[in-house]
């Protein structure tokens, strides 16, 4: 590692990772006051699956055990249907799955059990629990409640958990294309393709498509929302009844290019309209834009909750470094490697904020640091991340 922040990072990366750990699996954040009111030190589904990423990845023996126990204590509380729980304390018994429950969670786990198996070397966990995959791929399944085939879900159901997305949501369903392919549903995988390449891009949309011709509502709804939104360069955020949201979730069309769902015409469009809009001005990334006001029509009163969703705060603007490092990794993809090592050295500066803190967000207008500090998944994806951009892993 010849830039000395980058080998700086990568070393306390490490260290908190290794010290976020318990015997269960690794915590969302490190032990305190604050997170033990706010459950940050549970083991969470989807930040403990995408931190699992990255601790594989780094080829660390220790790290890779904490995935896996992890991955183990997860699926140990899958419910009868197949969902993974949103959070688990085991110590105190307790078991978590949203107000509305969560789909991404569930999706995460199936992602990491995949991940593992390709590069820790042990090909026996992901055979152990092909009764448990079998179970959570069939209650997402169930998840599609209009058999379009992309997943439908209510307000605040993903790792926004306090936002508005409903109906059927660009995020989700782009890991619910990724989850199809890597267990090989070819048919069902095309259809989700076919949706999010039309559906998501209704100006761009074939009435061709696949996606239309089983049902005349998918039709009607693409032209509704075609007079309804202006031609945008990404994918729509999500689209629920007779409404499309035009937002630029930056995490949901970085994951689109990192997962296969956009083209390389469609990828570069969409990372040189994040440029323009300066997304990555003071660390990568905001995650949103432009953010909800409060006399919007998106707004929500509980975007309040514990003032966390003001403008350019958390979900609604706010700076994540672990998107950040999403974000580098989608530059290498269409060919910004310089670019993206630049941006790497940028999510290290950001974790290192207040002696290496690795706060949880910042704000997205005045880069002030916010949020509960000693974030697990800030530190697994910067290894993810130097580990893709080395070229030792592929996502």
């Amino acid at each position: 590692m010849k830039d000395k922040l980058l080998k700086e990072c990568y070393k306390k990366s490490i260290e908190l990772l290794l010290r976020n750990a318990n015997q269960y699996g690794l915590m969302a954040a490190s032990l305190g006051e604050k997170a033990k009111d706010r459950r940050y030190i549970n083991i969470f589904g989807r930040d403990a699956c995408i931190c699992s990423l990255g601790m594989v990845a780094s080829g660390n023996k220790r790290l890779i055990e904490i995935a896996k126990k992890s991955i183990l204590t997860l699926v140990k509380y899958q419910s009868k249907l197949g969902q993974i729980p949103y959070s688990v304390n085991p110590a105190k018994k307790e078991v978590l799955f949203y107000y509305m429950g969560d789909k991404d969670s569930t999706l995460w786990w199936l992602l990491a059990i995949d991940f593992y198996s390709k590069y820790s070397g042990d090909k026996k966990l992901k055979k152990k629990l092909e009764k448990n995959i079998k179970k959570a791929l069939t209650w997402l399944f169930y998840q599609d409640q209009n058999n379009c085939g992309l997943l439908e879900q209510c307000e605040a159901s993903d790792w926004a958990d306090l936002m508005p997305s409903n109906g059927n949501v660009l995020y989700v369903n782009v890991l619910w294309y990724k989850a199809l392919e890597i267990y090989k549903f070819k048919k069902e995988k095309k259809l989700v393709l076919e949706g999010l390449n039309n559906l998501f891009l209704p100006h761009e949309a074939k009435e061709t498509s696949m996606f239309f011709k089983k049902d005349a509502y998918r039709l009607k709804l693409l032209n509704i929302i075609k007079k309804k939104t202006k031609k945008t360069p990404y994918y729509l955020n999500y689209i629920s009844s007779f409404y499309a949201n035009e937002r630029c979730d930056v995490f949901g069309n970085i994951l689109a290019i990192l997962l296969g769902v956009a083209d390389e015409k469609k990828s570069k469009r969409i990372i040189n309209y994040i440029i323009k809009n300066k997304a990555n001005k003071h660390f990568p990334i905001q995650v949103l834009f432009p953010v909800i006001e409060k006399n919007d029509f998106d707004w929500r009163d509980y975007l309040k909750h514990r003032d966390l969703n003001y403008p350019y705060q958390y979900h609604n603007g706010g700076i994540w470094p672990f998107v950040g490092s999403f974000w580098v990794m989608a530059l290498k993809k269409i060919g910004k490697e310089k670019q993206a090592w630049q941006e790497l050295g940028k999510v290290a500066g950001a974790n290192k904020k207040n002696g290496w803190e690795f706060n949880e967000y910042f704000h997205g207008a005045t880069s002030k640091t916010m949020g509960m500090p000693g974030q697990s998944w800030n530190a697994g994806t910067f290894l993810l991340a130097y580990h893709y951009l080395k070229g030792n892993i592929k996502i």
